[in-house]
C-alpha cells in the first residue's frame, strides 16, 4: 500500500482551535482515514517550516488529496504538501528499463 507524508501549517483559526479546544487531534485524523477507507501511520506537531505532519497508508492518492483538501477547506490548515514516498529498489529496477538516447553536440 502506498505511503504518504502530508505536511502543513495550521491557520491562525486552526492554531486557536489547537490552544483553545479540548479535541484530541490524533484520534480525528484516525477517524478521517477510515472514513475513506486509509490507515494513519503517524500524526505529530513539528517545530520548522510546517507546523505538522500526517503520515498515512492509501491506496490512492485520491484519497489523501481528498482529506487534504477537507481540512483546508475549514479555513484551519494551509500549504499542504503531500509526498508520496518511493521504494528505491523498485526505482532502481525500473530504471534499468529505461531506453534514452541523449542529445548529440
Amino acid at each position: 500500500m502506498p505511503r504518504f507524508i502530508t505536511m502543513a501549517r495550521y491557520t491562525s483559526a486552526g492554531t486557536g482551535g489547537l490552544i483553545e479546544g479540548d479535541t484530541d487531534r490524533k484520534a480525528v485524523m484516525e477517524a478521517m482515514h477510515q472514513s475513506v477507507g486509509a490507515t494513519l501511520v503517524d500524526y505529530s506537531l513539528t517545530r520548522g517550516q510546517y507546523d505538522f505532519y500526517v503520515i498515512s497508508d492509501a491506496d490512492s492518492f485520491d484519497q489523501v488529496a481528498a482529506m487534504t483538501l477537507k481540512a483546508k477547506a475549514t479555513g484551519t490548515v494551509e500549504n499542504p504538501v503531500i509526498l508520496e514516498a518511493i521504494d528505491v529498489n523498485q526505482i532502481r529496477q525500473t530504471v534499468s528499463k529505461v531506453e534514452f538516447t541523449p542529445p548529440h553536440k
